[in-house]
């Protein structure tokens, strides 16, 4: 689906029509409403970015930008016909603008290479899920203070190699595993030792959460992630993510613009008319 607005530019009188016909360049038919077209697209573009950034949607909502792709994503493109495009290329850019059901995760199993056989049967995978330090942005959990002091001291985990072998879906395709050097992880004790309570969902979630090296060698960066296995014989619901509305950012962009243009354009059109009167000599 796209949000698309058509803005067309000429004279409304058949003296100034006549006038124009005179010469058959547009932009020197019509200078004023050509800028007003491009700097429009040009507003139009940056307001999507910067709503992609975090800056508050008319609705008063923000998106918590975590690595900007987004935003970086989006494009303005210019037409041979004075048009103007103005896209994102992202894979996301769909789930962002129009939101998407609830899901159960549980119907990945059958689909991803990346799931496993256990010896009874059935598939299970294991799902990492990063955590975000305090006053991070764009992380569906984020670590309190007293937690991530307590993680930064963790030994840390590493990834050591890769490999191969076939999906148990299809024998031809590939699953890449790894493998791992595991450092110290957060246990339920270590969070009952800060006061907080594991059988808090909002708590829990950071049980065996791992401290992982990541970057190039030198960087000291590090990653907080914990573990945990989606199977099929996880409970009913367990897995369910819950529908999330869409923000509809370039449809914010598409409002705006519907909204001003005709006002930008009216001005833009009262100077090409004054422009052309002032080359024909007409009072």
């Amino acid at each position: 689906m796209r949000y698309e607005v058509t803005i067309s530019i000429g004279f409304p009188s058949p003296f100034e029509r006549a006038v124009a016909l005179a010469t058959s360049r547009p932009d020197a038919l019509f200078p004023n409403q050509l800028a007003a077209i491009r700097e429009l697209a040009v507003a139009a573009h940056k307001k999507w970015v910067g709503y992609a950034l975090g800056e508050p949607l008319p609705s008063g909502e923000r998106i918590r930008p975590r690595t900007g792709a987004y935003a970086k994503s989006i494009f303005l493109e210019a037409g041979e016909d004075y048009s103007y495009t103005i896209r994102s290329t992202s894979p996301y850019a769909a789930f962002l603008e129009w939101g998407r059901p609830a899901y159960d995760m549980r119907q990945i199993l059958r689909r991803s290479h990346q799931a496993r056989r256990a010896q009874d049967g059935h598939l299970y995978m294991y799902i990492p899920f990063r955590h975000g330090t305090p006053q991070a942005v764009g992380f569906a959990s984020v670590m309190p203070e007293e937690v991530y002091a307590r993680a930064r001291l963790l030994r840390k985990s590493r990834i050591t190699g890769q490999y191969y072998e076939p999906s148990v879906h299809d024998p031809k395709a590939r699953a890449r595993r790894f493998t791992y050097e595991w450092g110290d992880r957060l246990t339920a004790g270590d969070l009952r030792a800060m006061g907080l309570d594991p059988d808090d969902p909002e708590v829990g979630r950071l049980v065996g959460l791992y401290r992982f090296e990541v970057g190039s060698p030198g960087e000291n960066r590090s990653a907080y992630l914990t573990f945990r296995t989606l199977s099929e014989k996880s409970p009913p619901g367990s897995w369910v993510i819950p529908e999330h509305p869409g923000y509809r950012m370039a449809g914010a962009v598409y409002d705006w613009i519907k909204e001003v243009y005709p006002e930008v354009m009216r001005i833009a059109l009262e100077a090409d008319v004054e422009h052309l009167k002032a080359l024909a000599g007409v009072e």
